[in-house]
């Protein structure tokens, strides 16, 4: 494949055309931030060569985007240095919450910010900040990773090449290009945009409301031990994924709380495909799935276990019905719900609760380091409640990223408690009343 190379005009993916378009329309802030606090004797000349060297190495991430149709242009990128030794911890709090919130112009600004806060003698915080068109939370993840270990390497006082890689982004979108232009990438084309145009007129009448740029908040649920394996047996015992048991389980849930329609969607991360896991860039296709009222638990398993099949072997053209897709573009937020998956195993993939943004303990890193995320506010295109689900080293995890326009803590608690009780006891006759 040709890669960046040689694509002078490498033309935008469908997930960066979607968000392109969406944000021009509407000037969302689609933002993703993460905040990694240090501890230890850091050679700060070398933090700031030693990122932007790993960060340089991806032209994604140095991308912006001009005109219409959107071309784009590269710039190199470097890291701020500010030292606020002399701020309390509350207003360093705020300013990070103000730091990290604040909205990207796609045509004008670094669509990746990296900074690195001194807050005490050997004490720092490193801010990665980036818009969504860029990057999604694995890429993050992963430059994360390899940042970090470029700077241990070379604090070692070895030379660190950032990892060559036989494929990247431009390809992956050549390789979308070539897909939907062939018989397979037409029919699935064709299913997409008639399951969605069954559904044009509900959402035509939903869509009466601006999508503006909203700040959320985060509740989250871990499971482990016996309730996540008894959770894993259900979905062994109906012969679903544990994937399509959990959206179930989410949908059901949401079908019990809701008294209006909505629609809810999954986010499919293309890294599925072995040949793209270590692309960076925003490699995800929205499917969605179908809102059944009138079903039985074991129905609502065969349909989404299906509809979710289908998804993942058309995700080159599957689109969405939610403020990313072709229909949904002014979708209520209190109409529109997402569930994303990532399952893996730690010792294969290096991911861990340090790296995927969620709130850590300490961990050491090399011989002087210590290292632990902390949170930061939200800002996504409108969702009533995006669960960002992730099971790895024997556990679950799941956020409830909600609109608190839509919702309280109080009501996202209640579903968050029913649905884990969903997953766990799965049939009705088997769940406590409301």
């Amino acid at each position: 494949m040709p890669g960046w190379d040689c694509s002078t005009h490498v033309p935008l993916s469908i997930t960066e055309q979607s968000i392109y378009n969406l944000n021009h329309r509407k000037v969302l802030a689609d933002l993703i931030t993460r905040a990694m606090r240090i501890k230890g004797d850091v050679d700060v000349e070398l933090f700031e060569r030693a990122i932007p060297l790993v960060v340089n190495s991806y032209p994604i991430f140095r991308c912006r985007y001009h005109d219409e149709p959107a071309v784009r242009s590269f710039d190199d990128i470097e890291l701020d240095y500010m030292d606020i030794r002399h701020m309390s911890e509350a207003h360093i709090t705020s300013f990070l919450r103000q730091f990290s919130s604040s909205p990207m112009d796609l045509n004008s600004d670094q669509l990746l910010g990296l900074s690195l806060f001194r807050t005490g003698e050997d004490e720092y915080i490193f801010l990665t900040k980036c818009h969504h068109i860029i990057t999604d939370g694995i890429s993050l993840s992963l430059l994360w990773a390899e940042s970090l270990t470029a700077y241990l390497t070379m604090e070692a006082g070895k030379p660190y090449r950032p990892r060559g890689e036989a494929t990247d982004f431009a390809d992956y979108i050549n390789f979308e290009d070539t897909y939907l232009e062939s018989e397979r990438g037409q029919k699935a084309r064709y299913y997409w945009c008639n399951k969605l145009e069954l559904q044009h007129e509900a959402v035509w009448q939903a869509s009466h409301q601006e999508i503006v740029s909203i700040i959320c908040k985060e509740a989250t649920l871990n499971i482990e031990g016996r309730e996540f394996e008894e959770i894993q047996a259900n979905a062994g015992d109906a012969k679903v994924s544990l994937f399509a048991y959990l959206c179930a389980a989410y949908q059901q849930t949401l079908c019990e709380f809701l008294h209006h329609d909505f629609w809810m969607n999954t986010s499919l991360s293309l890294r599925l495909k072995r040949e793209h896991r270590y692309i960076l860039g925003p490699m995800f296709r929205y499917g969605n799935l179908s809102v059944c009222r009138n079903e039985s638990w074991p129905e609502k398993l065969t349909r989404l276990s299906q509809e979710i099949k289908r998804a993942v072997r058309t995700a080159y053209a599957a689109d969405s019905i939610g403020p990313h897709g072709s229909i949904g573009h002014n979708l209520n937020a209190s109409s529109c719900f997402l569930v994303s998956f990532l399952q893996t195993e730690e010792h294969h993939e290096g991911f861990s609760a340090v790296y995927t943004g969620e709130t850590s303990d300490w961990v050491e890193v090399g011989e002087k380091l210590k290292i632990h995320t902390t949170p930061l506010p939200t800002r996504l295109t409108p969702y009533g409640i995006y669960l960002s689900i992730a099971a790895y080293g024997g556990q679950l995890r799941a956020s409830f990223i909600y609109n608190v326009n839509c919702f309280s803590l109080k009501q996202v608690e209640c579903i968050m408690d029913r649905w884990r009780l969903r997953a766990i006891h799965g049939s009705q006759e088997k769940m406590p009343p409301l």
